[in-house]
């Protein structure tokens, strides 16, 4: 199977999302994001390399796995508390 490749598109907006990161929330936080985004589930979808986090729904389905572009991970303020748009 060929390497995941990112549009460039999405990696100007992985680029900007971590510089905001980085700049809102200090060097501390963004090395802690860094390893926490590390630490995650990969899966490679239609050429592209999506995390797995855990939506903690209340409802429907419950608490399930979703997977989710880098960018997003970094435009979270907090990993653990994630919702997906089913349960937003």
């Amino acid at each position: 199977m060929d390497a995941p490749t990112v549009p460039r598109h999405e990696e100007r907006i992985l680029r900007d999302t971590r510089g905001l990161f980085m700049l809102w929330m200090g060097r501390d936080r963004f090395d802690r994001r860094e390893r926490e985004i590390a630490a995650l589930p990969r899966v490679p979808w239609r050429g592209r390399l999506l995390y797995t986090i855990r939506c903690e729904g209340p409802f429907g389905k419950g608490p399930h796995a979703v997977n989710v572009p880098e960018s997003l991970l970094w435009n979270l303020l907090d990993l653990g508390h994630f919702l997906c748009p089913y349960h937003r």
